[in-house]
């Protein structure tokens, strides 16, 4: 259980549960990037790849979730899925094993930050002149990431909890980069 947040000791900053989460699952966030950089660099041949891997890496995760999804995280997945698999319907699913249990707070910082991620992604593929999928067509779910943040603040970074919170957090981004290279994204490929 999450507690509240307590007082640093005196002539401490505390750091944000926000920015203490990004900093304990950097590693694993870049290693996810990586993992899609092939679909970056070569956006048109390689965005059928990259949505099997988003769509098998979403199932997997909404699989391995310990519980409902927190409100903010459901208001995004459902559609999310659902347009991956519109993008998909050619294609049959990516299966991932499915990890040990995640948190739900856990799941709901993947998917969030996922989402505002394909803001960007959206501008990618339209300077590349292609269109954009239908999963990423939503709003972004500004008020979503928000709600979460503000869920977060109320976490001490420096529990226990907090520390279950970041290692399921890490596991998840494990499953995107799985994902990444269960689809065929691997960095290997661009080489030659």
């Amino acid at each position: 259980m999450p507690q509240d947040n307590v007082a640093p000791p005196q002539g401490c900053r505390r750091i944000s549960p926000s920015r203490a989460l990004r900093s304990a699952t950097g590693t694993a966030h870049d290693a996810v990037e990586a993992g899609f950089a092939p679909f970056m660099a070569r956006p048109a041949r390689h965005l059928t790849a990259f949505l099997r891997a988003q769509e098998a890496a979403f199932l997997a995760l909404d699989a391995a979730r310990a519980g409902p999804p927190l409100p903010e995280e459901a208001v995004v997945l459902a559609p999310m899925l659902a347009g991956l698999r519109a993008d998909l319907a050619d294609h049959p699913p990516l299966a991932l094993p499915v990890p040990a249990p995640i948190s739900p707070m856990a799941t709901a910082y993947l998917t969030l930050g996922s989402r505002l991620g394909t803001e960007v992604i959206k501008r990618h593929l339209a300077a590349h002149g292609l269109p954009c999928p239908q999963a990423f067509r939503a709003a972004p779910p500004a008020e979503g990431w928000r709600a979460f943040r503000d869920r977060l603040a109320h976490w001490d970074a420096a529990s226990p909890a907090f520390a279950t919170l970041a290692e399921d957090a890490r596991r998840g981004f494990a499953l995107f980069s799985a994902a990444a290279q269960r689809a065929g994204l691997t960095p290997l490929q661009e080489a030659g």
